[in-house]
């Protein structure tokens, strides 16, 4: 007969479960990585950095989050709290993206939040203004 510390212990396991919990947005515009990375463009509204800078910032919160989701009294909310981390991230496009004339603020709504589970999509939003039409893949992910 297993323990009780060996019977938590594999309820743990099955609750959390096993690969990598993944969150992120895609921000699939052209120009994202571009707006993204260049510092020297002069925004009227918005940043570089729009996702990398709050991210940083904001990092030891959703650490905290999800070491306090991960075992609770009625099981592990891992995934959901994953979700609302990626929904965290797509607020943060949407806060500071550039919003300029040339663009509008396209960018700005273009954020996908996923998840992934092991290599399995378990949650994925689309954009509130989809791609556009021009060259280039300027996809930014994190």
């Amino acid at each position: 007969m297993a323990s009780t510390f060996g019977k938590r212990i594999d309820f743990l396991a099955r609750e959390v479960g096993y690969g990598d919990l993944v969150g992120g947005c895609l921000v699939d515009q052209p120009y994202a990585q571009n707006q993204h990375e260049n510092e020297s463009f002069q925004h009227t509204v918005g940043q570089s950095h729009y996702l990398g800078g709050p991210l940083l910032a904001n990092s030891f919160n959703f650490v905290d989050g999800l070491a306090r989701a991960a075992i609770g009294e009625e099981g592990s909310r891992l995934k959901s709290e994953m979700q609302d981390i990626a929904e965290d991230i797509s607020g943060f496009v949407e806060r500071y993206a550039p919003k300029d004339p040339d663009i509008g603020d396209a960018l700005a709504n273009s954020g996908s939040p996923y998840v992934t589970d092991d290599g399995r999509e378990i949650y994925r939003r689309p954009p509130k203004f989809p791609r556009h039409a021009r060259g280039g893949r300027g996809e930014r992910r994190r």
